[in-house]
């Protein structure tokens, strides 16, 4: 099979197979670049605690944060909601980077949670649905707030 070149921006799939006209696919992300309000929040949440680890952490459960968060995009039907709608996740409950590397991730889940980047149903069972924690997230937000 003869191979085309790599797919790129505004590139009709359909069009590309040969077939007649097709939907036009955009590359890249759902939302466009943050207001200069949305990026000071992302970077509070990057310089907060992540949300699930404070959840552990109200329960007597270990926290797998030790510094710098990521901002999770919360998602709607595959698609992120927007800026506004992001919560301070850690490594491990974000990308499932293990706190140690000598762990496994069986270890890392049993000590820490379940990890999104793993599974969304174990996740949102022991943490809540993206509407619970966008609620906490804020309410943490506005206690942070000087």
């Amino acid at each position: 099979m003869k191979r085309g070149k790599p797919l790129t921006r505004r590139t009709c799939l359909v069009a590309r197979a040969g077939l007649a006209r097709g939907r036009w696919f955009r590359s890249g992300r759902s939302t466009g670049k943050p207001t200069k309000a949305q990026a000071e929040r992302i970077d509070r949440l990057k310089h907060g605690e992540c949300i699930c680890c404070w959840i552990n952490r109200q329960q007597g459960r270990a926290t797998a944060y030790f510094g710098g968060c990521d901002a999770h995009h919360v998602l709607r039907g595959g698609r992120r909601i927007g800026h506004d709608a992001t919560l301070a996740a850690c490594a491990w409950h974000h990308r499932g980077v293990k706190p140690y590397e000598a762990m496994t991730d069986a270890q890392a889940t049993e000590i820490f949670g379940p990890s999104l980047a793993h599974g969304s149903k174990p996740f949102h069972a022991m943490y809540g649905s993206d509407q619970e924690l966008l609620e906490l997230q804020e309410t943490l937000l506005t206690m942070e707030t000087p």
